[in-house]
């Protein structure tokens, strides 16, 4: 049992090993050298030829018998092969077997701009790094970036290079393809994706990321932070559908009572939603708390009262007017029951008891 076990920890080495190969080959054909690289250069069975340097802002390395060796801009295996030749052309090594070791990558970077939580520029510290892994490396799309889209600009074969992509879209629909590889000299912008706009009275009111393609009308107010006390329950959504204009509104009190799900409208990237101010009624004189006030639903006058805290020890429910403006525009002064409704910008005006 202890062989078997001792065979397979034998087969996971060499499993690591060859993979660890396999990628330091493919490196040396993809990586480019450039300015700040950390390299050390072997010469097989020429150990006074070992040498550890540091890739000049020139694209030159300082080697022992040949001097100066451009090396920027070339593979690891191009400046190996460059660097054997030096050494035969001056007769130094007749057949010399280079190999160069990437000790720090300094020289390759890339610039991520826009909505990201730390906006740089980041060395690429493999030679296949992607999108991914450098935005997730200037850490993460800022919380205002929502599902944001990255634009990439560079250089490929000699011509200008431009990339634009969903990064939602890299995870959410399993498109690993999408998911490109960045280069030296690259900059990404990340720009705000879909996002929809939440105005009036709620308690954050601003653009607001559109986290998935069935949002709702409710969780779009809850990322707002939910209306805020002076809010209605009246909601109008607009924006465009099927290329034509769209304008709804939704009372959210009818939503919830009748738990009706048909009402709760799902929105889309560019709608506006906003908040009316809920209607309200006004409590002056004798008071606990005189001030203005919200009308709630099938509100009467003794619960109009209760929100004010009731009448002082001054007043009394007995001396109430109330106060509302006519069809025609006028003030028409009432003596209303307690059982009266309460009607938007009504006045409640509590007198003082004389005995």
């Amino acid at each position: 049992m202890i062989l078997v076990r001792f065979f397979l920890l034998i087969s996971l080495v060499i499993s690591a090993s060859l993979a660890s190969v396999s990628a330091y080959a493919d490196n040396k054909l993809d990586y480019l050298l450039g300015a700040g690289d950390s390299i050390r250069v072997l010469v097989f069975q020429n150990p006074e030829l070992t040498t550890d340097t540091r890739v000049a802002e020139s694209g030159t390395i300082s080697f022992p018998l040949v001097g100066e060796i451009n090396v920027g801009g070339k593979t690891i295996r191009e400046a190996e092969q460059l660097i054997a030749q030096s050494l035969i052309s001056g007769g130094f090594v007749q057949q010399p077997q280079v190999n160069i070791v990437l000790v720090q990558v300094l020289g390759n970077r890339v610039a991520v701009l826009g909505l990201v939580n730390r906006p740089g520029r980041y060395p690429l510290e493999t030679f296949n790094t992607h999108i991914s892994e450098i935005i997730a490396t200037a850490g993460g799309v800022a919380p205002n970036g929502g599902n944001g889209y990255v634009f990439i600009t560079g250089e490929r074969n000699g011509q200008p290079y431009k990339y634009e992509v969903d990064i939602a879209s890299l995870f959410l629909n399993d498109k690993k393809e999408l998911d490109v590889l960045v280069r030296n000299g690259d900059v990404l912008y990340v720009v705000p994706g879909n996002s929809i706009s939440v105005l009036g009275q709620v308690n954050r009111p601003g653009r607001i990321p559109l986290e998935s393609f069935q949002m709702k009308l409710t969780d779009a107010l809850a990322l707002a932070a939910g209306i805020s006390v002076s809010g209605s329950d009246s909601v109008v959504l607009t924006g465009i559908r099927d290329g034509q204009p769209f304008k709804k509104e939704v009372n959210l009190a009818d939503h919830y009572l009748a738990n009706a799900q048909n009402l709760d409208e799902i929105v889309q990237a560019g709608d506006q939603i906003y908040v009316h101010r809920a209607p309200t009624y006004y409590i002056y004189g004798e008071a606990q708390r005189p001030g203005s006030y919200r009308v709630e639903r099938n509100m009467t006058v003794i619960q109009a009262l209760a929100q004010g805290g009731g009448p002082t020890a001054r007043g009394t429910q007995r001396s109430i007017k109330l106060y509302r403006r006519n069809q025609s525009g006028e003030v028409v002064q009432s003596t209303p029951a307690l059982t009266d409704a309460i009607k938007p910008d009504d006045v409640l005006y509590v007198r003082e008891s004389l005995f």
